[in-house]
C-alpha cells in the first residue's frame, strides 16, 4: 500500500489489520501493523528491470543470429542457382546467336525474296521467345538475391511454387528429375513473407533433386491443398530419392548438420526452413525411408498469430 511520509515521499507498506472483539460479539477497535517494504519493492523492481534488459538483449541476439543464418543459407542457394542458371541461359542465347548468323548469311548477297521475309518473321518470333525466357530467368534470380523482406503481405503459394520451379528448372534437368505439380486451383492467399517462403521451397526442391541425382527416374511431386477445418494451407514435397537414415532424424533440423558430401552444402537449409515455417505459425512433418524417398508436409495458417502462439508450431518426424 503506497503512503506519503512527512517529506511527501511515496513509501510502500505491508499492512495487516486485526479486529478486537467485545464480549457481546461486536468489534470495538482494530489494530494495524504496518511494515515499510519500500526498499524491498525497489530491489524487486530493479531485479525485474535487469531481467527485462537481459531478455531484450537475448532476443536481439537471437534475431541477429537468425538473420545471419537466413542470409548465409540464401547465399548458398544463390550460388547453386547461379551455376545452374548459367547453363539455362546459355541455351537460348546460343539459339539467338545462330538465328542472327542465319539472317546475316541470307542477307549477305544483297537480295531478299518474299519467302525470306516469312523466314525472318519466324526467326524473329523465336528470338523474341528466347529473349523473354532469359529475361524471366534473370528477373527471378535477381528477385531472390535481393535483401529479405521483413514485412508480411498476401502470398499466392501456387504462383510462388511455379516461380521457384522456373528458377530450379535446370537443376532438376541436370539431375534428371521430373517435377509433377498437383496444385489446388482454389487455394486462398495467406499472409506471410514471399521471399522467405521461396527460400524454404528452394531448399526442399534442391535437396530433393540432389537426393535423386542422376538416378534417371527421379520424380518430385509437389501438391497444395486448403484445409477449411484447420484454416491452413498444406504443401507437400515428395521425392523418390535415397531417403534419410533413421539415425539422422533427430539431427535433421540442427544448424550445420548435413548428410551431403563435402562441397555439396553447409547444412543450413532445413534448419533455416524450420525457423521460417515456425515464424509463420506453421509446422513441418517429415516422413522418410531409406531407398524409397522423403516427404515433407508443410502446414501454414492463412493468418499470422502472435509470436508466443507461433512458438507452438515446429517440426515433427515420422519414420
Amino acid at each position: 500500500m503506497p503512503r506519503l511520509n512527512r517529506d511527501f515521499e511515496t513509501r510502500y507498506f505491508e499492512v495487516s489489520i486485526f479486529p478486537i472483539w467485545e464480549k457481546d460479539g461486536k468489534i470495538s477497535k482494530f489494530i494495524e501493523v504496518s511494515r515499510d517494504v519500500t526498499e524491498r519493492k525497489k530491489e524487486a523492481e530493479e531485479i525485474t528491470r535487469r531481467l527485462e534488459q537481459m531478455v531484450d538483449k537475448r532476443t536481439r541476439k537471437l534475431k541477429e543470429t537468425h538473420a545471419k543464418l537466413l542470409h548465409q543459407d540464401k547465399m548458398t542457394s544463390l550460388g547453386k542457382l547461379s551455376a545452374s542458371v548459367v547453363h539455362e541461359i546459355n541455351n537460348p542465347i546460343a539459339g539467338i546467336i545462330n538465328l542472327v548468323k542465319l539472317i546475316k548469311r541470307i542477307t549477305a548477297d544483297g537480295s531478299i525474296h518474299a519467302e525470306d521475309i516469312d523466314d525472318f518473321n519466324q526467326y524473329l518470333g523465336l528470338m523474341e521467345t528466347e529473349t523473354w525466357r532469359v529475361s524471366r530467368i534473370v528477373s527471378n534470380l535477381l528477385a531472390f538475391s535481393r535483401r529479405s523482406e521483413i514485412g508480411f503481405k498476401k502470398v499466392n503459394i501456387n504462383r510462388l511454387i511455379e516461380k521457384t520451379l522456373i528458377l530450379n528448372s535446370n537443376l532438376l534437368m541436370i539431375n534428371q528429375v521430373k517435377a509433377e505439380e498437383d496444385l489446388d486451383p482454389n487455394l486462398p492467399e495467406l499472409i506471410g513473407s514471399e521471399d522467405q517462403l521461396q527460400q524454404v521451397f528452394i531448399n526442399f526442391i534442391s535437396n530433393a533433386a540432389e537426393s535423386m541425382e542422376k538416378s534417371g527416374n527421379g520424380v518430385l511431386n509437389i501438391k497444395t491443398r486448403y484445409s477449411s477445418a484447420e484454416d491452413k494451407i498444406k504443401i507437400v514435397f515428395k521425392d523418390n530419392g535415397v531417403g534419410i537414415p533413421k539415425e539422422d532424424f533427430s539431427k535433421l533440423f540442427e544448424p550445420f548438420f548435413t548428410t551431403k558430401k563435402k562441397g555439396k552444402g553447409v547444412g543450413l537449409g532445413l534448419s533455416v526452413a524450420y525457423g521460417i515455417i515456425e515464424e509463420h505459425g506453421g509446422s513441418i512433418y517429415v516422413n522418410s525411408k531409406e531407398g524409397i524417398g522423403t516427404t515433407f508436409n508443410i502446414k501454414l495458417p492463412l493468418k499470422q498469430l502472435s509470436f508466443s502462439q507461433n512458438r507452438n508450431g515446429g517440426a515433427h518426424e515420422q519414420h
